[in-house]
């Protein structure tokens, strides 16, 4: 189990369920409330942008129509489902001509030097290899002047009610090596200065789920902490099924902080 868990932040995003596929695409589903995430990437007509870890493709194809006309996105993603996904969401939304998806199959990304106007990266790094060496081909791939806009979580802020504290710190660590980098959030203002990037913004979108939309990200967690075997299962259980019930009930929280931070090369 030991060398499945050093690689575990990765494998679980190249292989994925049937359930999880279907629990992705109600979860990454573009709302208005999800605005604030974008707005920095300060995108526009005709501009070509990269999405990087496209997932099933609704961010890619949201910012297509915001690039349209003239403008493209190529979402790159180490999943080849969710690039088929995001074609055919594509197609589907009548802007296959504006948007495609790439299978990603090694740390250099297919772009050339200096070809993109923006590359856009939501909730992917805490799980790369090399956060840093990702944000260098960010830096590489841009024109002078284009801009990055990454957003990401960070972990160690997690709060889940009525949980607690306690136990939902417990359950976190013991799903741990689903995550590469679970402070990345706090640590991207810092990364991608050292990556080259200037005029950075920094913002925190701390938005509270009451109704348990975001309630997959808490049943993943208890299954990866069922798999590693670093909690018990009976725990596991509880947890979980204390979620569903606060749902059912009303008395359900869940706070995860969105680091989001943008810069220009």
């Amino acid at each position: 189990m030991a060398a499945k868990q050093d690689t575990y932040h990765r494998d679980h995003w190249v292989e994925v369920s049937a359930e999880r596929h279907e629990a992705y695409e109600a979860m990454f589903t573009w709302r208005q409330e999800l605005e604030p995430l974008l707005a920095g990437a300060d995108l526009q007509p005709g501009q070509s942008v990269v999405d990087y870890g496209c997932g099933p493709g609704q961010l890619t194809v949201e910012m297509a129509g915001r690039v349209a006309p003239g403008g493209s996105v190529t979402g790159l993603d180490i999943n080849a489902d969710f690039v088929a996904r995001t074609n055919a969401r594509a197609a589907e939304a009548g802007l296959d001509a504006s948007a495609s998806a790439r299978l990603l199959e090694g740390p250099v990304l297919p772009v050339g030097d200096a070809s993109m106007d923006r590359v856009v990266c939501k909730s992917v790094l805490e799980y790369v290899d090399d956060p840093a060496a990702v944000l260098a081909e960010f830096h590489r791939i841009l024109k002078p002047g284009g801009r990055a806009h990454v957003v990401d979580s960070d972990w160690r802020m997690f709060a889940l009610e009525p949980v607690g504290h306690a136990r939902a710190s417990r359950l976190f660590e013991a799903a741990s090596p689903a995550y590469r980098t679970p402070e990345i959030g706090r640590r991207l203002y810092g990364l991608m200065g050292a990556a080259g990037f200037r005029e950075l913004k920094v913002s925190i979108f701390a938005g509270a789920d009451v109704t348990g939309r975001r309630a997959a990200v808490v049943r993943n967690m208890a299954d990866y902490a069922r798999e590693f075997g670093r909690m018990p299962t009976a725990e596991i259980d509880a947890i979980a099924a204390e979620v569903e019930a606060a749902i059912a009930e009303g008395r359900y929280l869940m706070v995860l902080p969105q680091f989001v931070v943008s810069g220009l090369r």
